[in-house]
């Protein structure tokens, strides 16, 4: 099915030419825009498609055949990085007519001089210029202590010009005529041919060596190269003909990403001759980045081929595609053999441009997330001091793991955090909208990505934040209620138990204050209001201290909460373990205080009323996220006095129940909001915003039931907002993971299926409710949501409603095979209530 899938994919490609968006394709192949994703960039591994560096992201064909037009330059590490300025320089003294200026390159050995006098040939040869036709290398050490015969060499002789001379014979000058003589170790020329070579230079004019008369002329661009102090060494006549001195650094003096680079391409090489990917210890490859050697890049190429020659002899036995270079036990670095790499510090303006464009076009979180996940940068090059951002790696997952146990959930983010942290003085990696929807509808993970990052240098903590909060999205539960905070005295004792418990608990539960020894009850308070002030308290908190007293702690604290809270006085890591499987499996904060009150004996100060203000409740039986959705848009049109309050559905249950039995305690409440009807006998006024939805419903009505909470002159602009809310295309911007056009279309057949099945006709609204919630169900069951509780004897349920549970499996089963799911007993329960009605 895969490759079928991404044979699919290709001919989707191919039929259209200009390119065409991943958005596109989906809907063209009818997969969800994820999957889409995931495959087009496995085509893109594989050499099949290339995509743009523009956003939104545009793919097409690979064309295999296409020759490569780049600039010979960028093959030197640190083009665009420590030697691009040297390179202007060098394209620059090229360039100039007719044949350009001669330059010289300085540097000790070893760092590339050789290297980059031929790819300076390739460069003219590229630009078709002048002189490009050969390049002629020779190295004035060969003939030092030999003036005569150097001079010979360099510019030919006569025959009969000394003892040897049987023929006349042609110099490198003539050798070299329209091309490239390139002069190594220069400094060894004596000062006589020096002044030959400069009077050559200047006029383009020599004489054989034992000629008088005949005059030669040559077209040659000259390079040098010395390992020596240029003024020391050559006359100032010839140095002051030379316009161009290029100087190279040591191997140890480069920037560290740029030795990092080099380093690599040099095991490339090896991977490529042995056609091996090869594994390299990180203790290896440290060594060698940090090594000050005499020999530079050349000693270095040496060392690379003699640890692959022995770990390749170690290993003679094994037919294996890797190459294992060092013990490889903590970490390693991998160079594929069939990756080719390319500096990064090369990075075009048209991805910085792309960029940008990435982080300011959408207002949409995972769209955005999505964009910066699937964005092209390889991870193996990066612009800043790659020491520095292996500290911000480490202090990140020291963080994690401090919080969570272990750090495996940050991990698979943190090159491409490191990656976008290399640009962050190129790319504003902010967008305001995005980051106050983060903190709105993904509180917690907002909250976790703040705390992982707070101890950053300050140039990378923002940004941190901002990228972590995104990357980190489904990997924190959003869905736990109520926030739990852990207060001991002690160095470590409130974070080691939070650590151990968000571990066995398997997410961010718990946050953690370590106090000091001495610290009074008025220096924890002020500790936790700090950290209450982050958070939103309307839903409830939970604490466990170590308390002597908890009387004033909790007098204290308990203005500054919105809703129930509940101090513990007993820290331990069971007892937490017990709260914290409460909070996973949803139960009510009621439910987990009558547990605890149970189960343990201990000092416990509970708060009960969920706010203390005015108030009006959010809550739908199609699910948590579609009340904080409903929150979203309702929030412009409720008087800014009211507080909104969304709650789970089964919470809401739990609280009508409540007051029934315990009056006052929706004192402060104006009105409940629902996606259903309430057996609602309390005095809080309850609606059924699907109502709005009903042409027969009086909006008069509407607008008495609203009149404490939102003024008239809103209401047609609300009614409308709702419309499309609970619409299809509403429905469409809601769904994260399926295709909208094939969800809705296989909904519809179940709704039609239950109309013919159970014989009755489906209003409007239960027909909006029941498409909403199935198409919601099914991508909720594929994500593996929790099955909550069901508020009622379910097997007494399944008896007075037999022909409902005896029917609704069957109607279902349609679509459990083909998303391979089992509906739980929570949702069918859910579809009960709503056809009920």
């Amino acid at each position: 099915m895969k490759e079928s899938t991404k044979r699919q994919l290709l001919q989707g490609i191919r039929e259209v030419k200009e390119g065409i968006t991943t958005t596109e394709l989906a809907k063209k192949i009818g997969l969800s825009r994820s999957v889409t994703s995931l495959y087009l960039n496995e085509l893109a591994k594989d050499n099949e498609v290339i995509k743009s560096q523009t956003y939104p992201i545009v793919w097409q064909i690979a064309n295999r055949d296409e020759t490569s037009s780049q600039d010979v330059f960028e093959q030197f590490i640190g083009s665009q990085g420590s030697a691009k300025s040297m390179i202007k320089t060098c394209k620059a003294a090229m360039s100039y007519p007719p044949k350009g200026l001669p330059i010289l390159i300085h540097g000790n050995s070893g760092v590339g001089k050789t290297y980059l006098a031929h790819l300076i040939f390739d460069y003219l040869n590229q630009q078709q210029a002048n002189c490009s036709d050969n390049i002629v290398v020779f190295n004035c050490a060969d003939y030092a202590n030999n003036p005569e015969l150097l001079s010979s060499t360099l510019f030919g002789h006569k025959k009969g010009a000394y003892t040897g001379a049987d023929k006349d014979k042609k110099g490198l000058l003539s050798k070299a005529d329209n091309g490239i003589l390139f002069l190594d170790e220069v400094h060894r020329l004596s000062y006589e041919n020096q002044e030959k070579l400069f009077q050559f230079m200047d006029s383009g004019q020599f004489r054989l060596i034992g000629e008088e008369d005949k005059v030669e002329t040559a077209n040659v661009r000259l390079i040098f190269a010395t390992t020596e102090e240029p003024k020391d060494v050559l006359l100032p006549t010839f140095l002051r003909r030379i316009s161009a001195v290029l100087e190279l650094a040591d191997y140890h003096l480069r920037p560290l990403h740029e030795r990092e680079t080099i380093l690599k391409a040099l095991f490339l090489k090896e991977a490529q001759l042995l056609r091996k990917d090869i594994v390299i210890d990180r203790l290896i490859f440290d060594t060698f980045l940090h090594e000050k050697m005499p020999g530079n890049i050349g000693q270095l190429a040496n060392k690379v081929k003699l640890y692959c020659a022995d770990a390749l002899h170690y290993q003679q036995q094994e037919n294996s595609e890797i190459l294992y270079v060092g013990d490889h036990q903590d970490s390693s670095v991998v160079v594929s053999y069939k990756t080719p790499l390319k500096d990064v510090t090369a990075i075009s303006k048209e991805v910085i441009s792309a960029l940008n464009t990435v982080m300011n076009s959408t207002t949409d979180v995972l769209e955005l997330r999505e964009a910066l996940l699937d964005f092209s940068l390889d991870s193996n090059y990066l612009y800043q001091d790659v020491y520095v951002l292996n500290q911000v790696k480490e202090q990140v997952l020291a963080s994690a793991k401090q919080i969570l146990g272990k750090s495996d959930s940050v991990m698979p983010y943190m090159d491409k955090l490191l990656n976008y942290l290399t640009l962050k003085d190129k790319v504003v990696l902010d967008n305001q909208s995005i980051r106050q929807t983060l903190s709105m509808e993904y509180p917690r993970t907002a909250l976790f990505a703040k705390k992982i990052t707070s101890k950053l240098p300050v140039e990378y903590k923002q940004d941190a934040r901002f990228l972590l909060s995104l990357f980190l999205i489904g990997t924190i539960k959003e869905q736990i209620a109520y926030h739990a905070l852990l207060v001991a005295h002690g160095d470590t004792t409130a974070s080691s138990i939070q650590a151990v418990s968000n571990q066995l608990c398997g997410n961010y539960v718990f946050d953690a204050i370590n106090m000091p020894l001495d610290a009074s009850i008025k220096d924890i308070v002020l500790e936790v209001k700090a950290w209450l002030a982050e958070r939103d308290t309307s839903e409830g908190v939970i604490m466990l201290v170590d308390m002597g007293s908890l009387v004033h702690f909790y007098k204290s604290l308990k203005p500054e909460i919105m809703g129930e809270l509940l101090v513990v006085n007993n820290l331990t890591t069971s007892f937490a373990l017990e709260i914290g499987q409460q909070l996973l499996n949803h139960h009510t904060f009621y439910d987990i205080t009558k547990n605890i009150k149970q189960k343990f004996i201990t000092d416990i100060q509970y708060f009960e009323g969920f706010s203390n203000d005015r108030n009006v409740i959010i809550s739908s039986i199609l699910g948590y996220d579609i009340a904080k959705k409903l929150k979203k848009l309702f929030e412009p049109f409720i008087n800014p006095e009211i507080k909104i309050i969304v709650m789970h559905f089964n919470e809401l249950l739990d609280i009508l129940d409540r007051e029934n039995s315990d009056k006052g305690y929706l004192d402060t409440t104006e009105l409940i909001m629902t996606t259903s009807y309430l057996d609602n006998k309390t005095n809080v006024s309850s609606v059924n915003l699907l109502d709005i939805l009903d042409e027969d419903t009086e909006h008069q009505a509407m607008k008495y039931t609203f009149r404490n909470t939102i003024h008239e002159k809103y209401m047609t602009d609300l009614t409308n907002k709702c419309i499309y809310f609970f619409s299809k295309e509403g429905l469409s911007e809601k769904l994260n993971f399926l295709n909208p056009e094939i969800i809705i279309k296989q909904v519809e057949l179940i709704i039609e299926k239950c109309e013919r099945r159970f014989g009755i006709k489906f209003n409007v609204k239960v027909k909006f409710n029941l498409t909403m919630h199935l198409a919601l169900m099914i991508e909720r069951t594929i994500l593996g949501s929790v099955d909550y509780p069901v508020p009622t004897d379910l097997s007494q349920l399944k008896i007075n409603d037999n022909y409902f549970y005896g029917n609704i499996k069957d109607l279902l089963s349609s679509i459990e095979d083909f998303y391979r799911i089992s509906i739980s007993d929570w949702e069918l329960y859910v579809l009960h209530e709503i056809i009920a009605s």
